[in-house]
């Protein structure tokens, strides 16, 4: 009969640890099902994945040497790779809470019994050991969570990573956008500078008046006052190139300190299908490992008022001299099983376990609107990428016809036919022209890098260390 006790409780801890092995959180909505393709990609561009990459595709070495510096040295990403160990460290002791823990202890000194008139020395040393028998798993709940948590930073320094590059080409296809810009506006001013000296030339012979020269001369400051504007720009995004790679070199600096045009994206971009892009995406995959820590705590918190059993040795020796220590008679011990039960905690872990099922609502809620989000920031920059090439293209065709226009415009006031009015608006189309389709150029360029983003590209498994180490 002495055995019936045990037996009882090792068959409700087999049935309680059942019931918590089983029992998962349920999902608040009905997950977001995603199509078999992105709305706008054409076939080839679906059959094919994006390059991890991507940048390397724009074919410019000085933007592959800017990612590569950024991508192995930029402090914020630097600092997303510590918080990953971090985390990773303390999923590490989570699992440690599964093994057995305890410690040693010395102690001598005197002493004097109460009710006695002795004294005498004493000399101690000792031990404990604990284990807690993990039956419904809140301990394994617990390092689960942790090791998801980990997870989900390793996904966020991913997403850094991803984020970084695209920052560093943004910038550079800025950059180089407004040195395009630059230079169409230099030329543009020089375009108006040879008018001017012909208007005053005319003037001089009678065949202008002096209202065109004013106009001839107002236009060219017109041009003129833009150029600083575009320094200030250029200079700006030096300036946040050498944030993002934590100092430039001067051989790199005088790189982008030369002129220069975005450069231009391939013909072909893979984009693959939305299953690849959501095992694929930073973010998703961090919304997802956050959903797996909720559950995780979900389980942890539905046994967290059940009985702990734990496991614990004591032992320890107290003799009056060192010499006695080895003693048997000074030897005490106590070995056995203990059992704790939070039973009139119940109010506190209902409301605990309310908590945690809330959490995990919020989580898979979160998560569901991140593969949302991801498929339409896809399907939302093929279209830009696409507008801006095509409107790219009519820019080119209209500033060859601004420019045989203004050819021509010139030609004719040079010889009596035309008014002055024809070139100084035949000049100013071609200068707006021209300055569109440099900007045009910029936003082709991000478009692309934008999309590279979008489809979860530009994060490896290398950490920052071991690529600045190359």
């Amino acid at each position: 009969m002495h055995m019936r006790f045990p037996v009882m409780f090792a068959a409700l801890a087999l049935a309680l640890a059942a019931c918590a092995s089983a029992g998962q959180p349920a999902p608040p909505v009905e997950p977001t099902r995603v199509g078999p393709a992105f709305a706008g990609a054409s076939g080839p561009q679906a059959a094919a994945q994006p390059q991890t990459d991507w940048w390397k595709a724009l074919n410019d070495p000085v933007l592959d040497r800017l990612v590569e510096r950024s991508l192995g040295a930029n402090r914020d990403l630097l600092a997303a790779e510590a918080d990953v160990k971090r985390a990773r460290a303390l999923a590490k002791v989570e699992g440690w809470s599964l093994l057995p823990f305890g410690g040693v202890n010395a102690s001598a000194g005197r002493q004097r019994q109460a009710g006695f008139d002795i004294e005498d020395n004493f000399v101690g040393v000792g031990g404990q050991v604990s284990w807690e028998a993990d039956v419904f798993g809140r301990l394994r709940a617990g390092g689960a969570a942790a090791s998801a948590d980990a997870l989900s930073l390793d996904e966020a320094r991913r997403g850094v990573m991803a984020t970084i590059a695209a920052q560093t080409a943004s910038t550079y296809a800025d950059l180089r956008g407004a040195q395009d810009r630059l230079v169409a506006a230099g030329a543009n001013a020089q375009i108006q500078e040879d008018t001017l000296r012909l208007t005053e030339g005319l003037r001089a012979g009678g065949r202008a008046t002096p209202l065109d020269v004013m106009r001839a001369r107002a236009q060219l400051e017109t041009t003129l006052a833009a150029l600083p504007t575009f320094e200030s720009e250029i200079d700006g995004d030096v300036a946040a190139l050498d944030v993002l790679a934590a100092g430039l070199p001067a051989d790199l600096t005088a790189a982008l300190r030369g002129s220069g045009s975005p450069p231009r994206p391939p013909a072909q971009i893979g984009v693959g299908a939305p299953d690849d892009l959501l095992r694929r995406r930073p973010d998703v995959r961090q919304a997802e490992a956050r959903v797996q820590a909720a559950a995780a705590r979900v389980r942890g918190a539905r046994v967290d008022w059940w009985p702990r059993l734990t496991l614990t040795g004591v032992a320890s020796v107290v003799a009056p001299g060192l010499s006695s220590l080895g003693n048997r008679q000074n030897l005490s011990f106590n070995l056995g099983p203990q059992i704790d039960w939070p039973a009139l905690d119940f109010r506190r872990n209902a409301l605990r376990l309310e908590a945690a099922k809330a959490g995990f609502e919020g989580e898979f809620l979160r998560y569901d609107k991140a593969v949302l989000a991801a498929v339409r920031d896809v399907e939302a920059s093929l279209s830009a990428l696409d507008a801006s090439q095509r409107s790219q293209a009519r820019l080119e065709a209209a500033v060859d016809a601004a420019q045989r226009a203004a050819q021509v415009a010139r030609v004719r006031y040079r010889e009596g036919v035309d008014p002055f009015f024809n070139v100084l608006d035949a000049e100013r189309i071609l200068a707006q022209a021209q300055d569109s389709l440099a900007a045009a150029r910029t936003r082709s360029t991000v478009s692309y890098v934008r999309l590279g983003q979008a489809l979860g590209a530009g994060w490896s498994d290398r950490n920052p260390l071991e690529i600045a180490s190359r």
